[in-house]
């Protein structure tokens, strides 16, 4: 894959997060962030802009220490859990932390994530991190790092999810199907009991989802649109209109 440059990132950070409000897996908090490709820089978004209505210019760039490089800060609370997944993780060029609902559910009961969708089984038992307060240290993020593992989500207890990906698209992807999953559980679950996908029936989905590499930038067009059609994203104006 082609390295995208920092304006191109700035602008898939603002559309995502607006996106994602509209999905409902954002609220007034939470935030995605992007890694400056072949540097140790870091786009996300500053604390106090509106998830709502967020624009390239709310984009910081900091280190991987969490400090604040270039931009009008202060940068958000929780910035120390993206930059220890990016320590740790030198794979990972994105990183979304969230608040979806349904999702947050399994971190407050007995019971493991379970594949109800057939795109679920991507988040069949993903950990549960165990402390339930803002993740404001690098110790605290570095734990969270930890609990992450080699996953690509993790759930953080009565709080909210992270999503380790390859792309800022990649993150809406892992986020909207592990809510849609969890919705699907909670809404079957007063149907009746239960049918997770079994063990046989993931092999065969393992199988044939390998063979939609396009489902990335398919959905993420399609929500793009979606949200550009209802007015939700940032407007912007070609130079050659203008001049």
């Amino acid at each position: 894959m082609s390295k995208l440059n920092e304006n191109t990132l700035r602008r898939q950070l603002s559309d995502c997060t607006r996106m994602m409000v509209m999905a409902e897996l954002l609220d007034y908090s939470g935030h995605i962030s992007a890694r400056i490709p072949g540097t140790q820089r870091i786009l996300i978004p500053r604390r106090d802009a509106s998830r709502a209505g967020i624009t390239v210019e709310d984009i910081l760039v900091v280190d991987t220490d969490g400090k604040v490089l270039e931009g009008r800060g202060p940068a958000p609370t929780e910035t120390a859990i993206h930059t220890a997944v990016y320590r740790a993780r030198p794979d990972v060029q994105a990183v979304g932390h969230g608040h979806p609902p349904m999702s947050t559910l399994f971190s407050m009961v007995d019971r493991p994530m379970v594949a109800i969708r057939n795109y679920g089984y991507r988040f069949i038992g993903i950990p549960v991190h165990p402390d339930p307060t803002h993740i404001r240290t690098a110790k605290q993020g570095d734990a969270i790092a930890r609990t992450l593992g080699r996953r690509s989500c993790c759930l953080l207890r009565g709080h909210g999810s992270v999503v380790a990906a390859q792309s800022v698209p990649q993150v809406f992807l892992d986020s909207l199907e592990m809510e849609e999953n969890a919705r699907s559980a909670v809404h079957a679950a007063s149907l009746g009991s239960l049918r997770p996908m079994t063990p046989e029936e993931i092999e065969l989905l393992k199988g044939s989802f390998s063979k939609n590499d396009y489902r990335v930038a398919k959905v993420w067009e399609h929500y793009q649109q979606k949200a550009s059609l209802g007015g939700l994203l940032e407007v912007r104006v070609s130079l050659s209109l203008i001049e």
